[in-house]
């Protein structure tokens, strides 16, 4: 049994093209547009609902609440009446707004509900952008409920769609959802993720981020160990381990050269990597991260167990096996009592290593039975759909000459008719493209402006915001406050949990503050664990309670079904805008020195920043 592999660092930050500058300005000629009214005869006009699926997109993004609130009526409203062809499309994607903002607000079953609607409704019609988007939609739903096998066909059709319908934005968020799923070892499509995850990089290559780029590189070094490509593997982690050195980054150094010395010992390196390890466990030694140390410790002592020192490999083994008894950690026990026994066995010790080796048979015998009652066992993908497609595809061909056959015998009986009949049809074309030129810029918009992972504006939404009502608050004389909150010890929750428990986290820490924080509040996350949110119309004392408060709902919520020993906490600062503040950035300044203060005094604290110099 090789060492197990480190969970995979979360990496869901895109990049934007200056072709958005576009989008955002045709998104506020949208949003200028007024609602109508109702057309005579008592169809509802699809221009109407169009603008009212716009209202809703961004209302679902800015306050999930109010939007449930919205929609409610407008969805009321339309059904009551008879509509034509296209209202009924665009009521089909006001249902799928519906539905998103339902699973923002934790009602999964009502939002599954939908998403079968708008799915079944972009088949009925043949709307493909309806169809892509509600796919993915039901992809995700489908891997956070555990439906593996639905998760892979939806996000796996969803993405070529999106491809089709040449939408970047959509075609990235589709990409990032499938490469995490097949890099799952319960679905173990290793080659498809190890593919998305190097399109991924070359994105952020291509714009330069380097954080993401080595998130890229580790996760892509995860997915290779698991399929058994060791050398590339190591050279993966080798390159995330420069990339975060150059950008001085302690912790993910650490991380990275742990994973490199494991590889290393897998690779016959013993002595390279006990030289790799040593610093890594001087590291968490010091920093106080005791289940990371446990970790690394358990890599050293399989490195010093192949080089021969079983008396050193033994105090690493007792000393991990310790740390990972308190979490009640059957996994990483189950590893290291096979590792005793080896020892145990070299060092002549043979009772003792019958012991270890009964204690390792228990449990992994227990790891089985959890895996058989969770029904977790390899999912079997079924590589079918290309073929289902090209025989659809067929099939429309063959309707489609068909078709012009019969067009062409009525040109024949009249070439007056067909003349007129070409010149309606290239209208309503001309009609159509303009009215998905728009569709396609206002969602694109919406995209520009909202993160990916917690559907919470993004940072480049959240300072535009904040700017404006700072603004407001000078020209007012009020006064306004600002949160920096940041999830305490994310890289370890990602190292020892997995991604997939990290984006968990991240989605029920954003749930958290959007219930905590008042009415008319805001809130976005502007970096991978770090949120900020505004306060307007709130002095200290009063930002100091609401921090309070939001600190609270996140320390009680309840992550056990990621991980038994699972508890998730934040550090928060708190800024009040200073009479000589120069702007936002300034406020956000201040509030990350009493984050890092929080953070410094042992987290899950709440510091308030001292008042701005004039």
């Amino acid at each position: 049994m090789g060492e197990l592999t480190p969970g995979q660092r979360d990496g869901r930050e895109g990049e934007r093209g200056l072709a958005l500058l576009r989008v955002v300005l045709a998104g506020l000629i949208a949003a200028s547009l007024s609602i109508g009214a109702v057309r005579a005869g008592g169809e509802v006009a699809a221009i109407h609902l169009e603008q009212q699926v716009e209202r809703c997109w961004r209302a679902a993004v800015e306050d999930p609440t109010a939007a449930a609130v919205q929609v409610a009526k407008d969805l009321a409203a339309a059904e009551a009446l008879e509509v034509d062809a296209a209202a009924a499309r665009q009521l089909a994607h006001l249902r799928l707004c519906r539905g998103y903002v339902q699973e923002q607000l934790g009602q999964i079953d009502l939002a599954g509900e939908d998403y079968e609607r708008a799915v079944e409704a972009g088949e009925r019609s043949g709307d493909r952008e309806l169809l892509a988007v509600a796919l993915v939609l039901r992809g995700e739903l489908a891997y956070y409920r555990g439906a593996f096998d639905a998760a892979v066909a939806d996000l796996d059709r969803g993405y070529r769609l999106e491809v089709e319908l040449e939408r970047p934005g959509r075609q990235r968020y589709a990409l990032n959802a499938m490469a995490n799923l097949y890099s799952d070892p319960r679905v173990g499509a290793y080659d498809k993720a190890i593919e998305y995850y190097r399109k991924i990089l070359a994105a952020h290559e291509g714009s330069g981020a380097l954080r993401e780029q080595a998130t890229a590189h580790f996760n892509l070094g995860s997915t290779l160990e698991r399929k058994g490509e060791l050398a590339a593997a190591l050279a993966a982690f080798d390159r995330a381990a420069a990339i975060d050195r150059s950008r001085a980054d302690a912790d993910a150094v650490a991380v990275d050269d742990r994973a490199a010395a494991a590889l290393l010992v897998k690779l016959g390196r013993s002595r390279e990597a006990l030289l790799r390890i040593d610093p890594v466990v001087a590291h968490f030694a010091r920093s106080g991260d005791e289940e990371t140390l446990a970790q690394a410790r358990l890599t050293r002592g399989i490195a010093r167990r192949a080089l021969g020192d079983m008396e050193g490999a033994l105090l690493d083994l007792d000393a991990s096996a310790e740390r990972f008894r308190l979490g009640n950690n059957d996994r990483y026990l189950a590893r290291i009592e096979e590792e005793r026994a080896e020892v145990l066995a070299a060092s002549g010790k043979f009772e003792d290593a019958f012991r270890a080796r009964s204690a390792q048979t228990a449990l992994e015998r227990r790891l089985a039975e959890m895996a058989r009652d969770e029904q977790t066992s390899r999912l079997r993908i079924q590589f079918d759909t290309e073929r289902k497609e090209a025989e659809n595809r067929a099939l429309e061909r063959e309707s489609e000459l068909k078709g012009r056959a019969l067009a062409d015998a009525e040109r024949i009986r009249g070439l007056q008719r067909a003349v007129i009949a070409l010149g309606a049809l290239l209208l309503a074309l001309a009609i159509g493209l303009a009215a998905r030129q728009l569709r396609r810029a206002r969602h694109l918009h919406l995209l520009a402006m909202t993160d990916e992972l917690t559907r919470l504006p993004n940072r480049r939404a959240f300072f535009a915001r904040a700017g404006a009502e700072l603004a407001a608050a000078r020209r007012a004389g009020g006064t306004l406050s600002l949160l920096a909150l940041d999830v305490d010890h994310f890289k370890r929750i990602n190292d020892h949990h997995g991604h997939d428990s990290g984006d968990r986290v991240l989605q029920r820490v954003a749930h958290a503050a959007r219930v905590a924080l008042r009415e008319g509040d805001l809130v976005g996350r502007t970096g991978g664990e770090e949120f900020l949110a505004l306060l307007p119309r709130a002095p200290m004392a009063l930002a100091a309670e609401v921090a309070e408060r939001l600190r609270a709902a996140v320390a009680l919520l309840d992550t056990s079904d990621l991980a038994p020993d699972l508890r998730v906490t934040v550090s928060v600062g708190v800024a009040e805008l200073g009479a000589g503040e120069a702007g936002i950035e300034c406020l956000a300044r201040r509030a990350d020195e009493a984050l890092y203060r929080a953070k410094s005094a042992g987290r899950n604290r709440v510091e308030l920043a001292s008042a701005a110099a004039s």
